[in-house]
């Protein structure tokens, strides 16, 4: 007999093509949406070249990011999200502080861009906070 061992809930926080309303939100469908957010530590953001998509670069210490943070405890969904971020060759993951609107500051997942490669993936010339 095999027990079904539940997942620990975790909070995601979603800076670009994952947030509402964008093309990739539909990975995820199955995470409950907690609150609009912003990280608690400056990092900085820049386009792809293609303009598609952004990167956060966790070197560059210059402004806070805005995004949303959902929660799930969905392993599928994760493993999902790993291979839509080309998890670890194009992103890299971590869990970081995020300030929730109500003010409760959270440890949220992340996918920071793998600084080690595809540099030139990059448009560094066009540095944000937000992606619109």
């Amino acid at each position: 007999w095999s027990r079904l061992i539940k997942m620990k809930e975790i909070y995601i926080f979603v800076y670009g093509t994952l947030k509402a309303g964008y093309q990739n939100h539909h990975f995820l469908t199955d995470a409950e949406f907690v609150s609009d957010a912003i990280t608690f530590d400056k990092y900085q953001m820049y386009p792809s070249i293609t303009q598609q998509f952004p990167f956060l670069i966790k070197s560059e210490k210059y402004q806070q990011i805005k995004g949303e943070v959902f929660k799930t405890n969905s392993k599928e969904l994760l493993k999902n999200l790993d291979y839509l971020e080309g998890y670890p060759d194009l992103y890299l993951k971590e869990f970081i502080k995020v300030s929730l609107e109500d003010g409760n500051v959270v440890d949220a997942l992340v996918y920071f861009k793998n600084e080690e490669n595809n540099l030139d993936a990059v448009d560094y010339s066009n540095p944000m906070n937000e992606w619109m």
